[in-house]
């Protein structure tokens, strides 16, 4: 796997992917100090009001503390049309100006991946009864893929599954029968799959993925659902996702990188967010925003998409794909 230079990997995927409906659109990219400044100048005065709990009004300030703006931001108790509602779980909450809600973004880049390149009954999906509902409409749109939820003592059900039981009974087997030396068995699971997609928390997936290794599940692509990592607070805590793959926020590639990656997912999405209201607002014209959370294709008459990156964990960091 090669990487490649995140700016410029950047840009040049923001032209593929909105070159056909954005071709005369402006390009900005705030990472970039100098068009963030004039994106800002172009936004001028805009006052958002905004309903949010303590603990989301505490991480919209830190999102935004480092904007040399003139947004300014009145928190109210009430809501009416005039005021943006931020849930607690505003990660996956439906807002006008995205089309979709941000931790959907992610799982399509991974999804888009997994089946556009790759023959879907060639999947196995692992889903936590939390995605249950997300597994089943995979497997509505792709009848090939295989769906097992994730339950009981993992070591059994990847045994189950792999059907790695008759292996391993066989090599008990070799080894009575050649009592003079020690054979070395490796059993070889079904080979009718490729890849492999667990849908889970970080939590039931910290633990499935060695249970795999541990029982000789090499060599197969593992890919993961972005909540798997997006909520880890400790980014030592990747060491349990070494060479899995997934859609990450921008934030999560750029050089200063944060320990905490539940806060710096969530404080990635809101400053996108503001960034967005208050050029809906100010009726600033349709552009390409190159943002902390997403590739922002922003339209003034339409809702906003959002296109993410995908990555292989590498030790501590992330290898753009």
């Amino acid at each position: 796997m090669k990487t490649v230079n995140f700016n410029n990997l950047l840009i040049i995927s923001f032209i593929c992917f909105f070159f056909l409906g954005c071709s005369s659109t402006q390009l900005v990219d705030i990472s970039k100090d100098e068009q963030l400044n004039d994106l800002l100048d172009n936004i001028g005065q805009v006052e958002l009001r905004i309903n949010a709990n303590e603990e989301v009004k505490q991480l919209i300030i830190k999102s935004i503390v480092s904007l040399d703006s003139d947004i300014k931001i009145n928190f109210v108790d009430s809501i009416d049309n005039g005021v943006l509602p931020i849930s607690n779980n505003f990660l996956n909450q439906e807002f006008t100006y995205f089309c979709k809600p941000a931790n959907v973004y992610l799982e399509e880049v991974t999804e888009q991946y997994l089946f556009d390149f790759q023959k879907n009954d060639e999947v196995f999906i692992f889903y936590s009864e939390r995605f249950k509902y997300q597994a089943e409409a995979i497997k509505n749109s792709y009848p090939g893929v295989r769906i097992f939820k994730l339950e009981g003592d993992y070591d059994d059900l990847i045994k189950r599954v792999f059907e790695l039981s008759g292996s391993n009974s066989r090599g008990d087997l070799i080894n009575r029968l050649v009592q003079e030396e020690d054979i070395g068995f490796v059993p070889r699971p079904r080979e009718d799959f490729e890849k492999i997609y667990i849908i889970a928390d970080y939590d039931q997936s910290k633990n499935f993925i060695p249970s795999l290794r541990f029982n000789y599940i090499l060599g197969k692509e593992i890919y993961v659902s972005s909540q798997s990592v997006t909520r880890i607070e400790d980014r030592k805590k990747l060491l349990d996702f070494s060479e899995v793959i997934l859609a990450v926020p921008n934030s999560f590639l750029k050089e200063n990188e944060s320990l905490n990656l539940d806060e710096l997912s969530k404080l990635s999405f809101l400053q996108d967010l503001i960034l967005i209201s208050a050029i809906k607002k100010n009726n600033g014209n349709s552009q390409i925003i190159a943002g902390q959370f997403a590739n922002i294709r922003f339209s003034q008459n339409t809702c906003s998409d959002m296109q993410t990156n995908l990555v292989k964990i590498d030790n501590l960091g992330f290898s753009q794909l």
